[in-house]
């Protein structure tokens, strides 16, 4: 769980005008995927956490933590001007997380990075306010 909290916390330090940015960087596949190894959270989540509850836990609170990123970054959007104010951070932040482990799940089907990407830059245009 310490590398979630790592890379999760990092998502979180910047200027808020940057947000935005931080995350579609977090979707942001790079171009050479091949060669690394699935997420154990994912793996274990999905194999696991229906038959061991300590699994299911960990899993639970390490999902939580990057919802609660996720949610924190839009919020710092927002505040920005990049995501409308009335929005539900919270429903954006799991759109996110949401997309983030589908991308990851794509990756390991063998979808291209360009294709992942310009999935990825669908989610965050899909909450962006448009540019003025």
């Amino acid at each position: 769980m310490l590398v979630l909290n790592i890379r999760s916390a990092a998502l979180l330090e910047g200027p808020e005008d940057q947000a935005l940015d931080r995350l579609r960087e977090w979707l942001t596949a790079p171009d050479d995927h091949t060669g690394r190894p699935g997420c154990l959270l994912a793996k274990a989540t999905a194999e696991l956490a229906s038959e061991n509850d300590a699994i299911a836990t960990r899993s639970l609170a390490a999902y939580e933590m990057l919802l609660d990123s996720c949610r924190r970054l839009v919020e710092q959007a927002q505040r920005a001007g990049h995501v409308d104010p009335a929005a539900d951070a919270e429903v954006l932040g799991g759109l996110i997380l949401t997309t983030h482990r589908g991308l990851e799940a794509l990756a390991k089907a063998g979808i291209d990075a360009k294709t992942r990407n310009r999935i990825a830059d669908a989610a965050i245009d899909s909450i962006a306010l448009p540019a003025s």
